[in-house]
């Protein structure tokens, strides 16, 4: 089934057209979610891409998707996380950290804290090869150097991270 996403404009504003999954048009974004699933204890889950993607095949990351036509961004969060990883974060604490804009797309950001372990997890074979844990350092270090996302990406992680270390909610 050919998945379906809302047009927005360069704003951010829905523009009340729809595409189907591929490249937005020039002037057009698309909505993605970017979850940053971690336990309690500030170990972070990342996964390992399957090769069988299109884009960053067989690379370490977070959970990302597309939102869906008709979806708000949470609900495409809880969406994305539960296929990929089989981690259901409806009742997750659950914090939207912000969004960045990039050349066709914006990513809304959250942080979902949940108590789960790796055996928890019920990885979507041709999205997800592999999971394992990182630290707050080792996962900046991998969407810094590894997923070489924007510096305003990594300040609005940064700032999340601080504020994790810092105990703000």
């Amino acid at each position: 089934m050919t998945e379906i996403w809302d047009v927005y404009d360069e704003d951010g504003n829905m523009t009340g057209k729809t595409m189907q999954r591929g490249r937005p048009k020039t002037g057009e974004y698309m909505l993605c979610v970017h979850v940053y699933l971690h336990t309690p204890d500030g170990k972070f889950l990342v996964q390992k891409r399957s090769l069988r993607k299109e884009s960053h095949p067989g690379e370490w990351d977070i959970t990302v998707g597309a939102v869906l036509c008709g979806e708000d961004s949470l609900e495409g969060a809880r969406r994305e996380t539960m296929e990929e990883v089989g981690i259901d974060i409806s009742n997750a604490k659950v914090k939207y950290i912000g969004r960045v804009k990039k050349k066709r797309s914006f990513a809304d950001i959250y942080f979902a804290e949940k108590e789960f372990s790796l055996e928890d997890c019920v990885l979507q074979q041709d999205e997800v090869e592999a999971v394992r844990f990182v630290d707050s350092a080792g996962l900046l270090a991998l969407q810094k150097n590894e997923r070489m996302r924007e510096e305003s990406y990594l300040e609005v992680l940064r700032k999340a991270l601080n504020g994790m270390k810092k105990g703000v909610s």
